[in-house]
C-alpha cells in the first residue's frame, strides 16, 4: 500500500510539475507576442514619423492627397499622435474640413473641437473619406471602418505614400548615405 501512495505522489507531482511548465510557457509566449507586437508598432512609428518630417522639410501639405482625390470633408479613425498630427496639419492648412474623429480602442478619447465617434458603437456621419490613422491592427480596423461608413477609406501609409512619389521623395531605408568607407 506504501508503494501505491508513493507512485501517486510521484505521477501527482509530476502531472503539476508538466502542467505548471505548460502555463509558464503560456505565459511566456504571451508576452514575448506582445512586445514583438510593440516592437513593429514602435518601428513602423519612427518610420512614418520620419516620413512625415521629409515632407515637412520638403514644404509638402498633407491636403493636397485629398483635394488630388476630390475628398473636401475627411474623418480620421485613430486618436493618437498621429490621427492628431493630421487633424492639425489639415487644420493649419484649411483646404479640407474635418468633419469628426473616430475611435476603436480607447473609447473615451476626446479632441478640443471635434465629436469622436466610438468605431462599433456609434453610427458614423458622412464625409468623403476616412483615413485610418492607427499604428497597430490597421487593417482590421479599416475592415470594421469599412461596415459603417459608406464613404472612401485610406490608410495613412497610403497618402504619405502617393505624396512621396508625387513630390519625387525619396524614403530612407536605413542604410547610411555617407560616402566615408566603413571602418
Amino acid at each position: 500500500m506504501k508503494k501505491m501512495n508513493m507512485a501517486a505522489l510521484f505521477f501527482g507531482a509530476m502531472a503539476g510539475a508538466v502542467a505548471s511548465g505548460v502555463l509558464v510557457k503560456k505565459l511566456w509566449m504571451e508576452k514575448y507576442r506582445k512586445q514583438k507586437a510593440e516592437l513593429a508598432a514602435a518601428g513602423y512609428e519612427r518610420e512614418l514619423l520620419h516620413i512625415l518630417l521629409k515632407l515637412k522639410q520638403n514644404d509638402v501639405e498633407l491636403s493636397e492627397y485629398f483635394t488630388k482625390h476630390n475628398f473636401r470633408s475627411t474623418a480620421v479613425l485613430g486618436m493618437g499622435r498621429e490621427g492628431r498630427y493630421l487633424l492639425d496639419e489639415l487644420a493649419k492648412e484649411q483646404e479640407i474640413t474635418t468633419a469628426y474623429g473616430v475611435e476603436a480602442d480607447y473609447l473615451g478619447s476626446v479632441h478640443e473641437t471635434l465629436i469622436v465617434y466610438r468605431l462599433g458603437e456609434d453610427k458614423l456621419p458622412p464625409a468623403d473619406c476616412l483615413v485610418v490613422c492607427d499604428l497597430v491592427r490597421t487593417g482590421e480596423k479599416a475592415d470594421m471602418a469599412e461596415e459603417e461608413f459608406s464613404g472612401k477609406i485610406v490608410l495613412l501609409e497610403d497618402v504619405l505614400e502617393w505624396l512621396l512619389d508625387r513630390h519625387n521623395i525619396k524614403k530612407w531605408r536605413g542604410q547610411s548615405t555617407s560616402r566615408r568607407p566603413a571602418k
